[in-house]
């Protein structure tokens, strides 16, 4: 039996499919009835349940020998250092004692240490309590999700505009959800004895005016981007329902992000799908 946290995102789904589709019983652990509904009846067993019930979360992870696990992101609205540690906390918790022989943690390119820089600080304690479980590890870093772009589709198709706070012309790297998905359910069902620390990345890095392009290429109309000055940030972040511990703790996340202050792994793998194609897939989807 495998669990797979987050089945109802770009990456938690793309990990339980890929496990299924290898003729494997899987649950996928989320806190919607419908949802889970959805799952079961393309195979899989679901649990339906908050995983900051520490009990509940650890009854599902003892039925299993192995986990993929992330942890969900807070609702901007709150404060999401405070919010995302504590359902950090209660993973952990949950996974102590669970006896699995393996488990698949996702996690983010520039995890470091820090209180208040958003995912970056969280996810790296996630990874480090992970270690302390004496369970084998694999930790998947993926870099800046190609989905992040789409969520903001129907008001580029309204207005052609493409705001973001990196420079125009900056090239990051960028990877399809579905890569990594798929590279850690290949991890999931490696042997126990494969283990460590996995980077991914997309076949190529790619700037705002990169994605401009192929977003006016899918959608057919053309798209400015708009870059806004790191002055204008926490305003931003605020218009867009953050509060203010919220804003501020992204903010500083963008610019290290921006200012790329972290170190760039080696030799990461490649996912296959390029930006062009991720944008044809996500909207072909939409429009049938």
């Amino acid at each position: 039996m495998f669990v797979v946290m987050g089945a109802t995102g770009h990456v938690g789904g793309s990990v339980a499919r890929a496990v299924l589709g290898a003729g494997q019983a899987v649950t996928v652990i989320t806190r919607s009835e419908a949802k889970a509904q959805l799952w079961r009846e393309q195979g899989a067993e679901a649990a339906v349940l908050d995983v900051r019930d520490v009990p509940a979360l650890a009854a599902v992870f003892q039925t299993a020998r192995r986990a993929f696990v992330l942890n969900p992101p807070a609702s901007p609205a709150l404060n999401t250092d405070a919010e995302e540690r504590r359902t950090m906390q209660a993973i952990l918790r949950a996974l102590q004692g669970a006896g699995l022989e393996k488990i698949v943690l996702q996690s983010t390119y520039g995890a470091q240490p820090g209180a208040h820089s958003g995912d970056l600080g969280v996810l790296y304690e996630f990874e480090e309590g992970a270690r302390t479980l004496e369970t084998p590890l694999c930790v998947v870093r993926a870099a800046y999700y190609m989905s992040n772009w789409a969520m903001g589709s129907e008001a580029i198709r309204s207005t052609g505009l493409l705001e973001t706070m990196l420079p125009a012309t900056q090239r990051v790297p960028m990877v399809a959800p579905q890569d990594v998905g798929a590279v850690a359910a290949q991890l999931l069902m490696a042997p126990v004895a494969e283990v460590g620390l996995y980077s991914i990345e997309g076949p190529a890095w790619y700037s705002p005016a990169d994605v401009a392009q192929a977003l006016a290429a899918v959608l057919g109309r053309s798209v400015r981007v708009a870059s806004l000055a790191r002055a204008d940030w926490l305003a931003a972040y605020r218009r867009a329902g953050f509060s203010e511990e919220a804003a501020r703790s992204y903010a500083h996340m963008t610019d290290i992000f921006i200012s790329q202050a972290y170190e760039s792994p080696a030799n990461p793998l490649k996912g296959a799908t390029d930006l062009h194609t991720y944008f044809q897939q996500v909207f072909g989807l939409k429009q049938n």
